[in-house]
């Protein structure tokens, strides 16, 4: 008996090791050897951060070919886990004509910076932490648009609609980024956003904003796991019904809760769901055609 428990549980400590060295593995090989000839890995000496910050820019298959055409650019958060699956979905839907070809941008963090990137500016970027210092996204927001999108505009081809997509506490920023730059982008995608932070402040900033601000020609999309935590779920609500109730007639606002999904799968799972609806609104004639051409 006592040499069966030992061997399940050598088996199960093999497992685990095992899981973990392939985890370890894949994310060696993401990092170091993810990326093929078509896709362009640069950097940009930001002013507004004070540090170097890398970008990985995809771009379509019809891209050298079509010198002539213009794209739709898609900037993802936490690029080098985000973009690539963004990009092949993107590639694929194009195929079956369901979503325009696009450029896909990923926005690499820099090494422990995540949270005090994605974080508001009103927001402490450790709640637990009495002595926690505030958010820097007003920086990262401005890094955003004064280098980022300017260098992609100067060096891609690009037809002047712009989207951006977060996940989890990027998701927050997302919305942190049409509440602060409404002008900024015309798409907004957050999967699982961590609206729940600071008894949910950010939803008291959109409906502040709302009173305050006509927004026209919006894409916004969220959505968030059936298998998430209550708090993570009660952030979502919140915001859905703050703007379901609003009268935006030239907002289209679409939302899911996805199935079998949880915090870390979401994101994988309903990027599909984003691109369709968002290819939708894209493709939808006439207010958009002459982006398309």
């Amino acid at each position: 008996m006592k040499n069966k428990i030992k061997i399940t549980l050598i088996i199960i400590v093999t497992t685990i090791i095992s899981v973990i060295i392939t985890g370890l593995a894949i994310e060696y090989s993401i990092q170091n050897n993810k990326y093929g000839d078509e896709v362009i890995q640069t950097k940009i000496d930001s002013k507004e951060m004070g540090e170097e910050r890398k970008v990985i820019v995809h771009l379509p298959e019809s891209y050298k070919k079509d010198t002539a055409k213009k794209y739709p650019v898609l900037y993802i958060l936490d690029g080098t886990s985000q973009d690539i699956h963004t990009a092949e979905k993107v590639d694929l839907l194009s195929k079956v004509k369901l979503f325009p070809e696009a450029i896909v941008v990923g926005i690499p963090n820099t090494s422990g910076n995540r949270s005090r990137d994605f974080t508001p500016h009103y927001m402490k970027i450790d709640i637990e932490d009495k002595g926690s210092d505030y958010g820097n996204g007003n920086k990262f927001l401005e890094f955003i648009e004064n280098e980022l999108v300017l260098f992609i505009n100067k060096n891609y081809r690009t037809n002047g609609f712009q989207t951006i997509s977060g996940n989890s506490r990027g998701g927050l920023f997302t919305l942190y980024a049409l509440l602060e730059k409404p002008q900024l982008f015309n798409g907004y995608i957050c999967y699982s956003p961590a609206f729940w932070r600071e008894d949910i402040l950010i939803a008291k900033k959109v409906e502040a904003f709302i009173d305050q601000n006509k927004l026209q020609n919006k894409f916004i999309y969220m959505s968030i796991g059936d298998s998430e935590n209550e708090k993570m779920k009660n952030g979502f609500d919140t915001i859905v019904s703050i703007l379901n109730r609003q009268q935006l007639d030239s907002i289209h606002f679409a939302y899911q809760e996805t199935s079998n999904a949880n915090h870390q799968t979401n994101s994988y799972q309903s990027t599909v769901y984003a691109l369709k609806s968002l290819g939708e609104y894209l493709l939808s004639p006439p207010k958009y055609i002459s982006l398309l051409e």
